[in-house]
């Protein structure tokens, strides 16, 4: 009995007041980092904004560039990225190597919201279908 007891018990945790509102704040949330992205897309299809990242950062800048001179330490830090990620993206550059690290980054540090991209790109990609 004390397994069901146990079961009980955090079924009604689950299913408290509290927990239910708490997560369609959540969902609404999300939902509404979806849009936002949503719109952010369309603004870039229609050439209205930049696709375009600019990062300031001395070290980082110094790091890519010496990856640049340097093209088996390119490749090497690209495909460690790509396995980290699970995909093959081929030959990577530098903006290659940028665009995944911010994805793991982002993946890693922020799994729920960099969901919403995800979301995003597919709602986006769908919408005239």
């Amino acid at each position: 009995m004390p397994d069901e007891e146990d079961d009980l018990a955090a079924l009604r945790e689950q299913t408290s007041h509290g927990d239910r509102l708490d997560q369609a704040e959540a969902d609404e949330a999300t939902q509404e980092l979806v849009d936002g992205i949503v719109t952010e897309l369309e603004a870039i299809d229609a050439g209205e904004k930049q696709q375009t990242l600019s990062v300031w950062d001395g070290p980082l800048a110094a790091f890519i560039r010496a990856l640049e001179n340097s093209p088996e330490q390119m490749d090497a830090v690209g495909e460690g990225l790509q396995q980290r990620l699970d995909i093959d993206t081929g030959d990577v550059d530098r903006s290659e190597v940028l665009r995944l690290a911010l994805r793991l980054g982002f993946e890693q540090a922020a799994p729920d919201q960099f969901d919403a991209v995800r979301e995003a790109v597919k709602q986006q990609a769908t919408k005239d279908l």
